[in-house]
């Protein structure tokens, strides 16, 4: 029987506002009205999630604020008073306001977990590939190889690491490898690729609702998807004519809580592909503009890039939706409200989303490994 049967709406919020931030989400789960009031009533919710900007030369995090009124919006340098952002670090991803960073100094690349929010800071052990040689003059992005993932029913936050390859480095990584927080070792899991194809790192890695991805380089791209609850792991076969010939011309993305990625088109139209119900859909093409990788929608709102500068669009107001070859998308017919004037060219940066979070790191106490 429904909770608010027993008891009134302002009880279970404040039942709700006492449990940790990852166990409200969970909470989310239980039924519609559990999930209102998570929703509305929760401050943590309430907070809009906003486009962070990472630039990968100077190791500098932006935030936009107010990009549901794009004319409004404001971008400033995200505060960094543990010095967590510093020379070789990238961003490897974010999950409900925990950034995971990887300083590629270290053969393999050294990963901590972050809350800015509560200037909290967790190392995880690192990832020691064996048998490695590297060259001397290389130093490998190791952190492509990386994602940080979040399962919403086990609440459990995972660092997978995908089977792949470094130009210049005399190793390869043949199976992927999973950390979840507050674990002491790294898990290894087989994977078996047709014809033993590994990661294509340019196409780039995502998490999304519990499962990891990334796509296959060799003749024939696959998505290739690693589950963080069961560990298994599948294949998806894009529509063929969907992919251009180049493993540089697309890359994965996130859309509404769905798999996606985006096709580029030279320099003439950028599509965007999702996977919804097992069924490849084409929903965005912009003509003449880029979008920024790998998070391009936030809610109601998308991001274009053209130079230097970040134009956001309200998807209802400046796409039209058409018939694009029997399926339904958007085409942007609008340059869209400029939202931030960047330092240097727009591939520099990559786009995450983040909402402030008061989750705690410390509850993240070491527990033997599965």
């Amino acid at each position: 029987m429904a909770a608010e049967k027993y008891f009134s709406t302002d009880v279970l919020l404040d039942i709700l506002q006492r449990l940790p931030p990852s166990s409200r989400r969970r909470a989310r789960l239980v039924c519609q009205h559990w999930r209102n009031v998570v929703d509305n009533r929760t401050t943590e919710m309430q907070s809009r999630a906003k486009p962070l900007f990472w630039d990968t030369c100077s190791a500098e995090a932006y935030l936009v604020s107010n990009l549901s009124e794009p004319w409004k919006a404001t971008c400033k340098r995200m505060a960094d008073p543990a010095n967590y952002f510093r020379g070789g670090t990238q961003m490897v991803g974010t999950c409900n306001g925990l950034l995971c960073l990887c300083s590629n100094k270290e053969p393999g690349g050294t990963i901590t977990v972050v809350n800015p929010a509560t200037r909290q800071k967790l190392p995880v052990p690192p990832l020691r590939p064996k048998g490695l040689a590297v060259r001397r003059y290389v130093r490998p992005q190791w952190d492509k190889a990386y994602s940080f993932g979040y399962h919403p029913i086990t609440g459990q936050y995972t660092v997978v690491h995908v089977p792949c390859s470094f130009d210049g480095v005399v190793y390869e990584f043949d199976r992927v490898h999973a950390l979840t927080l507050g674990e002491a070792a790294w898990r290894e899991v087989p994977v078996v690729i047709p014809g033993g194809a590994k990661c294509n790192l340019n196409a780039g890695i995502i998490s999304v609702d519990g499962a990891t991805h990334w796509f296959t380089e060799g003749g024939s791209p696959t998505i290739m998807s690693f589950d963080l609850l069961s560990e298994r792991i599948t294949s998806t076969r894009p529509l063929s004519a969907a992919l251009p010939a180049g493993r540089d011309r697309y890359h994965l993305t996130e859309v509404h809580g769905r798999l996606g990625f985006a096709v580029l088109d030279g320099s003439v139209t950028t599509e965007v592909w999702i996977l919804d119900k097992e069924t490849w859909s084409r929903w965005y093409t912009f003509r003449r503009q880029d979008i920024p990788r790998p998070h391009f929608a936030y809610g109601e709102y998308v991001l274009t890039c053209e130079s230097s500068s970040f134009y956001g669009h309200q998807r209802k107001a400046t796409l039209e939706l058409v018939s694009l070859g029997g399926t339904m998308g958007h085409v942007g017919r609008a340059k869209g409200t400029l939202v931030a004037k960047m330092k240097g060219e727009c591939y520099r940066y990559r786009t995450f989303v983040y909402v402030k979070t008061t989750e705690p790191l410390n509850c993240f106490t070491q527990k033997p490994s599965r």
